[in-house]
């Protein structure tokens, strides 16, 4: 169906509609990443349509306020553990990494909008105040680096990354938050810090002692940082059997309550403990095909093998 039908339909309330008689098959998780200016040097990232620009944003969190109810990662855990029960149409946003403009640019949206978060952060580029390693090898190297190296075993994605290493200053786009500004973020009820690893290693590639690492070292940074444990993790890259694996979800559950992988398919918390599944949110889904997607595509989906 294209776009100005689904306009037409979102304005006469069918989704909206459609969306209040129909219960979901599980909790809808979105994961996003970060959030570009609508013009001026800080709209370009490496990406692309991964970063969401704030008026994208601002039109989906205004749709899933409206059609949705938006829960807080406190609340998923709790329904995950089995001591709450799911609201109807139940959605929790989530952001990956750690971005600078989860401060700048996407907290106010939320804000306005009321929608709680959860940001999966990785503590070492934001304490040594560099890229992210897929940022950097993306400017010095494109884009089929990234995927190349996703694929290396561990050592030589450890050897790339380093020499590709970038510093990013204040006036980056792709800048990691400061500890100052982490803080910051956390003090805002709507928000909830989870961890993401140390470094976004794909940690099925890794050794145990290194995923160990990884896992353990974002936990208690992030505990020095707020004086909190994370409740909550996100693998990076995310796919299930290929960048982790069940020695990964053992490593993970000493530290975290829980954890979410990728997988087009609306997640049922109290059976997927740790394998949690999350749509991947991009600048191309307008409000209208963000509430056909909730209404009638994503429910249709085919539950994954």
């Amino acid at each position: 169906m294209r776009d100005a039908g689904k306009a037409a339909l979102a304005a006469l309330g069918v989704y909206r509609r459609r969306l209040h008689r129909l219960p979901y098959p599980g909790v809808a998780v979105l994961a996003y990443h970060g959030v570009c200016a609508d013009h001026g040097p800080g709209a370009r990232m490496q990406g692309g349509a991964l970063h969401v620009s704030v008026s994208r944003l601002e039109e989906q969190c205004r749709a899933l306020a409206r059609h949705c109810t938006p829960i807080t990662g406190r609340e998923f855990l709790a329904i995950a553990r089995g001591e709450a029960a799911a609201p109807s149409r139940a959605v929790l946003v989530t952001f990956d990494d750690g971005y600078a403009s989860m401060l700048t640019h996407a907290l106010p949206v939320l804000a306005r909008h009321g929608v709680p978060a959860v940001v999966f952060v990785c503590p070492d580029p934001i304490e040594r105040q560099v890229r992210f390693w897929f940022d950097a090898v993306a400017e010095r190297r494109g884009d089929a680096a990234i995927r190349a190296l996703k694929e290396a075993s561990h050592e030589e994605w450890r050897r790339a990354v380093s020499a590709d290493e970038m510093s990013a200053d204040r006036a980056d786009p792709h800048r990691p938050l400061t500890v100052t500004e982490l803080r910051e973020l956390a003090a805002h009820p709507l928000v909830e810090v989870g961890g993401h690893t140390l470094t976004h290693p794909i940690l099925a590639r890794a050794p145990e002692e290194v995923q160990a690492r990884e896992i353990a070292g974002s936990a208690a940074a992030i505990r020095e940082w707020l004086g909190a444990d994370p409740a909550l993790f996100a693998y990076p890259n995310g796919r299930p059997g290929i960048d982790f694996t069940d020695a990964t979800i053992a490593l993970v559950a000493a530290h975290y309550g829980d954890a979410f992988a990728v997988g087009d398919a609306f997640t049922e918390p109290s059976a997927e403990r740790y394998r949690q599944r999350r749509f991947l949110m991009l600048d191309t889904v307008s409000a209208a095909e963000l509430a056909h997607r909730l209404a009638v595509s994503w429910p249709r989906l085919p539950e994954p093998s």
